[in-house]
């Protein structure tokens, strides 16, 4: 039985200083799970785009405004928001307090499409 550690885990820059760790993919024995865990300090960003899975964003710390299509909802700590494969969405912190998401795809390798 694996146990990962956040500590080992791939870490990429996000927009405005937010960070993204890859927590399970392919490259450690997932099949079929992609989940990344997510922090946005204010004023930082996850860009739109679009999946060819959907994907569930579960925000554990904060509040958010969450693009979904055409439309902005404010989300906050333990709300889920669920993006369907295709539609452009993204993630912003207005708020002036860090915001933490776990972000879940139904693949192990994870596919972003960026778009305006």
């Amino acid at each position: 039985m694996p146990v990962l550690n956040k500590k080992d885990a791939q870490k990429f820059q996000l927009l405005g200083g937010g960070v993204r760790w890859t927590i399970l993919d392919h490259e450690k024995g997932s099949e079929s799970l992609w989940i990344g865990d997510l922090f946005l300090p204010p004023g930082s960003s996850v860009e739109t785009h679009i999946h060819k899975t959907e994907e569930a964003m579960i925000v554990i710390e904060g509040e958010l405004d969450a693009i979904l299509g055409d439309e902005v909802v404010k989300v906050s700590e333990g709300e889920t928001v669920l993006a369907p494969k295709g539609i452009r969405h993204a993630l912003i912190n207005n708020s002036n307090k860090n915001a933490r998401v776990i972000a879940v795809f139904p693949t192990s390798k994870m596919e972003k499409i960026k778009v305006d």
